[in-house]
């Protein structure tokens, strides 16, 4: 069902303070930054798979919760798959708990859904259907 790792999930305080280290360190390609509601999105190409960095907007939210109790860092690992009502059904049949309870909308055309393992590291999966 899991094609690929389509990106990992990398929550930041500043995007704008960060992408010299992704970009003029690492050497990852910004493809473009975005903003939706409580959130900043940078995209940065590593090969077929990217980096997304999250910048919180919201205070209230909970990637601004995950910045502030564990600082920077992966907050979760997207695996891309061809169906991604049938990888939430899968992930449940698994064990995984559902963060979502369908699909939805995600950035760049995707439908995207999230699933908890219960790790004590806290990383979530998520689920990324290209358009």
């Amino acid at each position: 069902m899991i094609t690929h790792i389509h990106h990992l999930g990398w929550v930041v305080a500043s995007i704008d303070e960060s992408l010299h280290t992704f970009r003029r360190q690492i050497g990852l390609e910004l493809s473009e930054i975005e903003q939706y509601p409580g959130v900043r999105v940078a995209f940065l190409f590593a090969g077929p798979s990217m980096v997304e960095l999250l910048q919180p907007l919201d205070g209230d939210s909970d990637l601004a919760r995950f910045l502030a109790t564990r600082g920077e860092g992966i907050h979760h690992v997207a695996y891309a798959v061809r169906d991604v009502a049938r990888a939430l059904t899968e992930a449940t049949d698994r064990g995984l708990r559902r963060l979502d309870s369908e699909p939805r909308p995600g950035a760049r055309g995707t439908l995207i859904a999230f699933v908890d393992p219960g790790r004590p590291d806290g990383v979530l999966i998520e689920y990324v259907q290209d358009p």
